[in-house]
């Protein structure tokens, strides 16, 4: 009887994995992204009592355009389940208005300040993992899932205001040390009919490497470029996005010599 029961259960689970891998479509996509990133810097409790009048005055949302580009290839079960994967470059980075101090010398309570602008962005590599469900054929579906991207490319630009008109200093740095070097992310999305999406994304891991730099500033792009100072970086995005199959670019791209 037990027998009977097992090969009965064999077979419908057969008949069913038959059923939804008969089904089974898969194809890729290419797409691009535009970001609104904002996030949350927070002070260490130390640097806070040292310097009482420093402050993280505002953190505007940064918007950006270039340079993202993301290709997933796609693995659907059947019309209404399905999975995808990839690799996707994007342009990622926080803005933040601070009050900070001239420099870490001499008494802190005699310390004085100064306003910066600063924004810091990198380029990063990244290999999503999502499932994806709703209906396929009418190109609408929500998805989820996480992300782990390589941050390989730096620049850190600040303004000594809170505005952009005043005095400006950049650097760029590849393979960063003040940037995280590994950014895993979770996010979740709607798909919508004509290839528009919206995604959400939050970084499970602080953004700058809190390690970075030391308490021996002595002058303001010191102070600015120091990351100790931090205890929480955390990064979120809302992206506009939109996607085409692969083989359709190939089709419009292929009519234009035609």
């Amino acid at each position: 009887m037990k027998k009977t029961i097992t090969s009965l259960g064999i077979i419908i689970c057969l008949g069913f994995m038959q059923n939804v891998f008969g089904q089974t479509n898969t194809y890729t996509t290419s797409g691009s992204e535009i970001i609104f990133s904002w996030g949350e810097l927070e002070y260490t409790d130390a640097f806070k009592a040292d310097f009482p009048q420093a402050s993280v005055v505002k953190q505007p949302v940064r918007f950006t355009v270039f340079f993202h580009f993301q290709q997933f290839f796609h693995l659907d079960l059947n019309n209404n389940i399905g999975f995808f994967t990839g690799i996707g470059m994007r342009n990622i980075g926080m803005i933040s208005d601070e009050t900070l101090p001239e420099n870490y010398q001499g008494d802190s309570n005699n310390a004085t300040y100064f306003d910066a602008k600063i924004i810091r962005r990198t380029y990063s590599l990244g290999v999503p993992l999502a499932i994806k469900l709703g209906s396929f054929k009418d190109y609408l579906n929500i998805y989820g899932g996480g992300e782990m991207e390589w941050a390989f490319l730096m620049k850190e630009k600040w303004w000594d205001s809170h505005s952009r008109n005043g005095s400006k200093t950049k650097r760029t740095e590849w393979w960063p040390g003040n940037i995280t070097t590994f950014l895993p992310s979770v996010f979740v999305g709607v798909q919508f009919p004509g290839g528009a999406n919206l995604k959400f994304k939050y970084y499970m891991e602080n953004f700058l490497n809190h390690n970075y730099g030391n308490r021996g500033a002595t002058n303001r792009a010191h102070v600015v470029s120091d990351l100790t100072k931090y205890k929480q970086s955390n990064l979120f995005y809302i992206a506009l996005t939109y996607q085409i199959k692969t083989a359709k670019i190939i089709q419009l791209v292929d009519s234009d010599y035609e």
